[in-house]
């Protein structure tokens, strides 16, 4: 198992740092227009998509063991190189081969982030035993990249108006190159010399590593749940790629698009610090939560006007809050030493859901709309919300942060004798123990596995 490192030198500020350079990116606002201004269609648009994502699939999981096995800063200093690479390319060979190379860059690249950022937030706190902060944590790392792709929409207007969509691409490549020497930084010492601020790599062999996590996931009722939840709700925002092309199927102005995005952008950030306040929230209120913002989602997308992004912002509010609970409650279940490898694992999930997206809409594009191929996203959304609040009141997984980081009981203080001058009546013992025997496991993991 990775050795954590001690209290006092994990730092978040460079998380909350790296996060913010990846993503105040303004060409966030504006590549689909580059493309689509260099004759990609939007069938080749969804083809483009499902590059990335294949690319991303099918690097996710190999990428997680990466980051169990080698130091975390370096795997997400690489991440943002590969980022940078890909945008210089878009930006100085605008082609559509130019376009598909810079995807598969980007793919690989979210793909060695996934899982990576988040394992490292939660070990280093964990060392400093707070991991019961980790989804408060979490929550703000999701608010600044949220306002950071906000901030980038508003700053991609007068760069496009002053130097094209040729300014938004370099100032991009910039700004990820700036974040290789800062994810380089959370791998330095905070206070003590010569510790590393995060988990050390793992010693195992790499494909140790790799079978430790699956074998969690496959083992662990708790935490398979929790990574087909984080898979569903994440894989699911990826139609935001499409807003950009709905935004000027609506009559925006080509200017005024990234100024349009701010809305949904700006309520992923308000999502973020919500879903940090509601990270115990039962299935039962994701399922009206979720089921109300599909809604808003399809009423907004079909109006055809510009002030139909109010309930698509709606809808990512409310997506945003989910994906934080999720995400808490797939870390506080994770307990083996896989841990990116496991949040990968949700990852390749995450990659799965969004590649039929790609394609459901790309087929879909040749008769439909931006419009209604945004609206039928709202489908699956209302299905989840189904699923969910008919799950029993039992069954959902928000962790209790207090129980997650209770320390174990040390084996030397002995075990409480009972007292065996009124013996209560035998009962059966769901552990299969004999009756009057102590079940070994800790009670709170025994009560998830009753209700998987």
């Amino acid at each position: 198992m990775p050795q954590l490192p001690p209290a006092g030198s994990f730092r978040v500020g460079p998380v909350y740092l790296y996060t913010c350079l990846t993503e105040l990116l303004p060409l966030y606002a504006v590549y689909a227009l580059l493309m689509t201004s260099h004759g990609v269609s939007t069938g080749e648009l969804s083809v483009l998509f499902a590059v990335w994502t294949v690319t991303t699939f099918v690097c996710e999981v190999p990428s997680g063991a990466l980051a169990d096995r080698f130091p975390r800063h370096r795997v997400l200093a690489t991440a943002a190189f590969a980022q940078c690479t890909g945008f210089a390319l878009w930006t100085a060979l605008p082609s559509l081969g130019s376009f598909a190379a810079g995807f598969v860059l980007w793919g690989a690249g979210t793909a060695l982030t996934s899982g990576t950022l988040q394992s490292l937030l939660y070990d280093g706190l964990a060392a400093e035993g707070r991991a019961d902060r980790y989804a408060h944590v979490s929550s703000r790392v999701a608010a600044v990249q949220a306002c950071s792709v906000a901030a980038s929409s508003l700053a991609a207007t007068p760069l496009v108006l002053l130097g094209g969509y040729p300014a938004a691409g370099w100032v991009s490549v910039l700004l990820t190159l700036l974040a290789v020497p800062t994810a380089l930084a959370l791998g330095r010492p905070a206070r003590t010399p010569g510790v590393s601020a995060g988990p050390a790599p793992d010693s195992r062999g790499y494909l140790a590593v790799l079978r430790a996590g699956l074998a969690e996931v496959r083992g662990a009722p708790r935490v398979r749940s929790a990574v087909l939840l984080v898979a569903v709700l994440t894989g699911l925002g990826v139609v935001d790629e499409y807003l950009p092309v709905l935004a000027r199927e609506a009559a925006t102005p080509a200017a005024a698009v990234p100024l349009l995005l701010l809305l949904p952008w700006a309520a992923m950030a308000a999502g973020g610090f919500a879903g940090g306040r509601m990270a115990g929230a039962g299935d039962r209120l994701l399922a009206v939560l979720l089921g109300a913002g599909g809604a808003a989602l399809a009423a907004g997308a079909l109006t055809g006007r510009p002030a139909g992004f109010l309930g698509i912002a709606a809808f990512y509010w409310v997506l945003r809050l989910a994906q934080i609970v999720a995400d808490a409650r797939l870390q506080h279940a994770i307990s083996g030493p896989a841990r990116a490898t496991v949040t990968s694992i949700a990852g390749l999930g995450t990659q799965a859901v969004a590649l039929a997206v790609f394609l459901l809409l790309g087929v879909a594009s040749r008769w439909a709309s931006v419009a209604v191929l945004v609206a039928l996203t709202a489908v699956p959304v209302a299905l989840l919300a189904l699923r969910l609040g008919m799950r029993p009141a039992a069954a959902h997984h928000a962790p209790d942060p207090g129980l997650t980081d209770d320390p174990a009981p040390t084996t030397d203080a002995p075990p409480p004798v009972p007292d065996r001058s009124d013996p209560p009546a035998p009962r059966p013992d769901r552990s299969g123990s004999p009756a009057g025997t102590p079940d070994p496991r800790p009670a709170r993991v025994d009560a998830v596995e009753r209700h998987p």
